[in-house]
């Protein structure tokens, strides 16, 4: 067995923070598989230059065995749980950074491995393709799914004079830094930034397998979380968060004329009679006359006047509601409640809300509520209601909205959508639903393969959540009914069983004496975070719980 050390100073477990990385190469045992020594150390050489030549990193071969990262020629069980399988399909696999394993690299030594001068066997395998795809890994970069891409997950011969592809190059950049001082600066009154890679670094895998093409493929590349991206600046500056209120209807407006009612006939009836007296004769004539008066009543009538209807008073209390939506909009907390809406910023709640959603978002007027908002990568917002989706750029629809929630991928008979988020986790789009969640991938709009699954992965969050976000602290809060809980993303449970209240919480209220759980809250230094957002603190807990997340999110 040979084994070939890079030697890195480690001091976190999710990347390098070290730029310097100094390569050592020690023979251990006998070379693998006849290959000459001085070949396999010159396409490793190769391998880690690619990444050196498009990044800030450094690496230097010196003689020592204290190292960080491992390179290994291994056959069948070699004792990390995946063993390779022979000649073909899996070739290598790598470790992300880490502790123990993390960082290493693994080659099946029963391949046909082919150095750099060496084309004479087509059922070879380029030593320098597979080895330059594994140091990506080692240094903390996940499988891409642009084809072509030197991270996609599937084995393509590499040319001797080989240039690292864009996308690879993207992600490599965020980690570690462009060879130049700038890495995608905004130029005032330039083009915007290029557009977020689709290769990024990980967590939520412990370990990265490359294979042959001409094996059986599953249907689709391997999409792995990427972790903690670097953000770009805003792409415009922030601009007021309402419009012009408009000027109050009067209650009352002119009136219309009144259209004359139609009534019954009324008769009255006369009766003249007229005596006629003579000396001789005595004749009595009697003369009955009947006259029929038709008129219209004046009588005083309800007036059918045309009034703006009192608005409802439905605004909901702060103290004593659930939520529809929250969401991190501009570096603002945003809690949606029915037809209305409350800001929270680094001083706490903004005085005058809750607003109507409209004042501040070109929505229909005669919404009633929201069900789930998030704001995107891109910094425009989308809106889910029903079965439909809207997408704002600051506070204007984009042309083209509302769309059906199918043109994201999701099922026609999905009614809506309880909560959306980015989870800062892996900086993965996911999007909640009764006992379901998805996970959507902004490059290509769409929902990816092997979705929905379970909510249980979330374990003690249960089904129907009403609101779902991460805050700046790196913290994800699941919402429920009055009350919420802290989910701990590592240990993918939530932090407290009992749900902790709102409002004292989120909205400064008083605390209800006979609530047991109120007294841990954080009140409003929570809330007064400052604008950079604070790391967390994380812990190492195996390369076994890391692949975990891979498998199951």
């Amino acid at each position: 067995m040979t084994q070939f050390v890079i030697l890195i100073l480690l001091r976190h477990p999710l990347h390098w923070q070290t730029r310097y990385l100094r390569v050592v190469q020690s023979l251990r045992t006998e070379q693998p598989s006849g290959l000459d020594t001085g070949g396999v150390r010159f396409e490793l050489s190769r391998a880690l230059d690619l990444w050196a030549r498009n990044s800030k990193l450094t690496f230097q071969e010196v003689n020592s065995d204290r190292a960080d990262i491992l390179v290994y020629f291994h056959s069948g069980h070699h004792g990390d749980g995946y063993p390779f399988d022979g000649r073909g399909q899996i070739l290598a696999h790598a470790f992300f950074p880490g502790r123990d394993r993390g960082g290493d690299v693994h080659f099946d030594e029963e391949e046909i491995w082919l150095l750099q001068d060496d084309n004479s066997n087509e059922e070879g395998t380029s030593l320098f393709a597979v080895a330059a795809h594994e140091f990506g890994h080692s240094l903390g970069l996940a499988h891409s799914s642009v084809s072509g891409a030197l991270m996609y997950p599937w084995y393509q011969g590499l040319s001797s004079n080989y240039e690292l592809p864009e996308d690879d190059r993207h992600g490599i950049q965020q980690m570690y830094g462009a060879p130049e001082e700038k890495l995608w600066a905004k130029i005032p009154g330039g083009p915007p930034p290029p557009e977020r890679p689709t290769t990024a670094r990980t967590t939520t895998t412990s370990v990265g397998t490359t294979y042959r093409p001409w094996r059986t493929r599953p249907t689709r590349p391997n999409h792995y979380p990427n972790d903690d991206r670097p953000r770009r600046p805003d792409r415009y500056p922030q601009k007021p968060d309402y419009r012009t209120e408009r000027p109050e209807r009067p209650e009352d407006r002119p009136q219309r004329p009144h259209k004359p009612h139609k009534h019954h006939t009324t008769s009255t009836s006369t009766t003249t009679t007229t005596s006629t007296t003579s000396t001789t004769t005595t004749t009595t004539t009697t003369t009955t006359t009947t006259t029929t008066t038709v008129r219209t009543p004046y009588t005083q009538r309800p007036r059918h006047r045309w009034t703006t209807p009192t608005p409802k008073n439905d605004k909901p209390d702060k103290c004593d509601t659930s939520y529809d939506a929250i969401s991190i909009i501009r570096r603002e907390i945003f809690v949606f409640k029915g037809r209305y809406l409350w800001r929270i910023g680094d001083q706490g709640l903004y005085e005058g809300y809750p607003a109507e959603i409209t004042r501040l978002f070109n929505l229909p007027e005669n919404i009633d509520h929201v069900d789930a908002v998030y704001e995107r990568p891109d910094k425009k917002i989308v809106f889910f209601i029903g079965k439909r989706y809207y997408v704002f750029n600051a506070n204007n629809l984009e042309p083209g909205y509302p769309k059906p929630l199918t043109k994201l991928g999701l099922p026609e008979s999905l009614e809506k959508i309880d909560g959306a988020m980015i989870w800062g986790h892996n900086g993965r789009t996911y999007f909640f639903s009764g006992s379901e969640y998805w996970r959507f991938d902004e490059s290509v709009n769409h929902i990816e393969l092997d979705y929905p699954r379970n909510i249980s992965m979330f374990a003690g969050v249960g089904t129907d959540i009403d609101a779902v976000f991460q805050w700046r602290d790196g913290k994800t809060y699941f919402f429920k009914g009055k009350g919420f809980w802290e989910f701990d993303d590592q240990r993918m449970k939530v932090a407290h069983e009992k749900q902790k209240l709102s409002a004292p919480f989120w909205m400064d209220c008083p605390p209800e004496l006979e609530t047991n759980d109120v007294e841990s809250y954080p009140r409003k230094s929570k809330i007064m975070a400052s604008n950079n957002a604070s790391s967390r603190s994380t812990f190492f807990l195996g390369i076994f719980f890391i692949a975990y997340f891979n498998k199951y999110l």
